[in-house]
C-alpha cells in the first residue's frame, strides 16, 4: 500500500514540475489524500502538489471538504514566495550599496527555473559574499553557522550569508566560476550530496537540479562539469543523484553528462523518503530534546550514513565532517 501512495505522490509531482496532464487509475479516499498531503510536507513540496492536482480530471479531484485547506495552502505559498522576493530584493540593493556584490544562491535562485516560480516552497535565502567580512560587519546581529555562515532574520525570514559560493572543500581556482549555468549545477549537486548524508534531504531540492539540468541544457560545457565533479570526487553522486531524477521526476537522460549511464538509486531513495526535506520526519521526534541532544542526533545520523557517504563522496565526506567539528567547537 505503502509504495502505491508513493507512486501517486510522484505522479502528481511530476504533473506539477512538467505542468502535464494527469490521470490516476486509482483516486485515493479522503486518507490517502490526508497521506499524501503529509508526504508533500515533509518533502516541502506542497507547491509543486497542488499544481499536480490542478492537471487531474475534475472527477479525481480531492474532495470537498479538503479544497478550503487547498486553498489556505496556495494561498500561503503566494504570500510568502512575495515576502521572501521582496526581502531579497531589498537585501541586494543594501547590500550592492554598502560595496557587497552578493550572488544569490541555491532554492532562491533555482525557482527561476520553475514553469511558476511561487509554488517553489521557499526556505532560507543564501547570498554567496566575495566581501564577506564588509558583508558580515554589516549585521552584527547575525549568528555563526558552524560552516562559518553568517544567519539573522529580516521580516521573518532567515538569511545566510555565506563566505564561499560551493559546498565544495577545493580552491575556488580548481572549479567553475560563481553563478555560470556550469557553476550552479555543480553547486545544486553538491549541496544535495551534504544534506543527504547529513540531517536529510526531499524532493524539492531534486526538482531544483532537475528543472535547472533541463532548462540550462545546452547553455554549458558539460565535459567542464564532469572535469569539476570528478577533482571534487563527487562524479560517481552525480551519476546516482541523475539515476534518481530520471527515474522518480522524469528528467531526460540527454539532459545528464554525455556519458551518463543509469545506476540503481535505491539507496539514496531511502534516504530521501525516511528523512524528509532537511530530515523533517525525525525532527517531529527531536522538538522536545536539549541542543546537544540534537547535535549527537545529527552526529549518530552522519555516523550512520557512512557508508553510504563514503561509497560516494568520500573526500566530501571527511571534509564536510571536519568542518562541522572544528565549526561547533568554535560555537562553544
Amino acid at each position: 500500500m505503502l509504495n502505491g501512495t508513493w507512486d501517486t505522490f510522484l505522479k502528481l509531482l511530476r504533473a506539477g514540475l512538467w505542468e502535464q496532464d494527469l490521470q490516476l487509475s486509482a483516486v485515493p479516499d479522503a486518507a490517502g489524500w490526508e497521506q499524501l498531503m503529509r508526504m508533500a510536507r515533509s518533502q516541502s513540496v506542497m507547491g509543486l502538489f497542488l499544481r499536480g492536482m490542478v492537471h487531474l480530471p475534475d472527477d479525481q479531484q480531492p474532495p470537498g471538504a479538503m479544497q478550503q485547506d487547498l486553498l489556505r495552502w496556495r494561498t500561503a505559498l503566494e504570500r510568502t514566495f512575495g515576502r521572501h522576493a521582496r526581502v531579497q530584493a531589498l537585501l541586494l540593493e543594501e547590500l550592492s550599496a554598502a560595496g557587497v556584490h552578493p550572488v544569490v544562491q541555491k532554492g532562491s535562485e533555482a525557482a527561476k527555473y520553475y514553469p511558476r516560480p511561487a509554488m517553489r516552497q521557499v526556505g532560507d535565502i543564501d547570498l554567496y559574499c566575495p566581501e564577506f567580512a564588509r558583508a558580515r560587519a554589516l549585521v552584527p546581529e547575525a549568528r555563526r553557522a558552524p560552516d562559518g555562515a553568517a544567519v539573522f532574520e529580516q521580516e521573518g525570514v532567515t538569511v545566510e550569508l555565506h563566505p564561499h559560493y560551493y559546498d565544495v572543500h577545493l580552491p575556488l581556482s580548481r572549479l567553475p566560476e560563481p553563478g555560470t549555468p556550469c557553476g550552479e549545477l555543480l553547486l545544486l549537486s553538491a549541496h544535495i550530496f551534504k544534506h543527504a548524508i547529513g540531517a536529510g534531504v526531499g524532493y524539492k531540492q531534486l526538482c531544483d537540479l532537475t528543472l535547472a539540468l533541463t532548462r540550462l541544457d545546452g547553455q554549458y560545457d558539460k565535459a567542464e562539469l564532469q572535469a569539476a565533479l570528478q577533482r571534487a570526487g563527487l562524479l560517481r553522486w552525480h551519476r546516482l543523484v541523475c539515476s534518481l531524477l530520471v527515474e522518480d521526476l522524469g528528467l531526460d537522460p540527454a539532459c545528464c553528462l554525455d556519458d551518463f549511464c543509469p545506476c540503481n538509486p535505491q539507496a539514496l531513495r531511502r534516504i530521501i523518503r525516511e528523512g524528509g526535506s532537511f530530515g523533517k520526519n525525525h525532527r517531529q521526534q527531536e522538538r522536545e530534546k536539549t541542543p546537544l541532544q540534537r547535535k549527537a542526533a545529527i552526529a549518530g545520523t552522519f555516523l550512520r550514513r557512512l557508508p553510504f557517504s563514503l561509497r560516494f563522496g568520500a573526500r566530501e565526506t571527511l571534509s564536510t565532517l571536519r568542518e562541522l567539528i572544528q565549526g561547533n567547537l568554535q560555537l562553544n
